[in-house]
């Protein structure tokens, strides 16, 4: 398994971990649940500042595995959590700065290691 490209993650970055539990409700109003995994699945949503040989390499990385899993060391966390994630979307660049660096902008799903 491939790791995720080590850029720093900016603080307007998010982690979300997903319920997973769909709820439901008959009409007599007993509550009916379905249990989707059996696990937890987390979602990241990645902001990056790259240069423009950042951007063009994790474009690469995507093109070349597009469905495969990538290891993830999320550093908000303490002590440092490692994830399998995938990608859920292409990378976009959210702003241009100039000079050939962007705010990138990667979403990942995943779970616990």
């Amino acid at each position: 398994m491939a790791a995720y490209p080590s850029y720093p993650i900016l603080l307007s970055s998010s982690h979300d971990p997903e319920s997973g539990i769909d709820d439901d409700f008959s009409q007599s109003g007993q509550q009916h649940a379905r249990v989707f995994h059996s696990q937890q699945y987390h979602i990241f949503t990645l902001v990056h500042f790259l240069t423009l040989a950042q951007w063009t390499s994790l474009l690469a990385t995507y093109a070349a595995g597009k469905r495969d899993t990538y290891t993830l060391t999320y550093d908000v966390e303490s002590p440092q959590l490692t994830y399998s994630v995938k990608f859920i979307e292409p990378p976009v660049r959210v702003q241009n700065v100039g000079a050939d660096k962007y705010f990138v902008r990667c979403v990942l799903r995943g779970t616990q290691d």
